[in-house]
């Protein structure tokens, strides 16, 4: 985390720990940057500690791949194209993962973790990709 902007970052986190709570979901939250290096990561109070891992594994296969992790979920099942793919370290194909664009850029992704594939594609859907790119600088290493 990046200390000078804790107030804002945890301003603008609350939609996703709202959408949280009012699921009755505790989450784990990971924001990596495009190159898939983690930039930011919260825990709710009793998550569950398989969550601190998923949520990471869930944002990194979300830019790694640049789809949602709900979609690739269908593409490794046998006889799709991704096939296989499930069985490589750090991919995650639970929902909860989610790219994040601007522009046709891709800024990094969010993964979320603490409930069903669904609480978490929809806790995801509420964190506003404004404050990503807004409170960091998320862009691809090479530029």
């Amino acid at each position: 985390m990046l200390p000078e902007h804790n107030a804002e970052l945890e301003h603008r986190i609350t939609l996703a720990i709202d959408a949280a709570d009012e699921a009755n979901v505790p989450i784990v939250f990971s924001l990596v940057n495009a190159c898939g290096q983690q930039r930011y990561f919260f825990s709710m109070d009793n998550a569950l500690l398989v969550s601190h891992t998923l949520a990471g594994q869930k944002a990194w296969t979300a830019v790694a791949l640049k789809m949602p992790t709900h979609k690739l979920a269908t593409q490794v099942q046998p006889g799709a194209r991704l096939y296989g793919l499930q069985n490589e370290p750090g991919i995650c194909c639970f929902g909860g993962g989610l790219p994040c664009w601007s522009g046709g850029v891709l800024l990094g992704a969010i993964g979320i973790s603490g409930g069903t594939a669904e609480e978490d594609i929809a806790i995801a859907s509420k964190a506003p990709t404004r404050f990503i790119y807004e409170q960091f600088p998320l862009i691809p290493f090479n530029e």
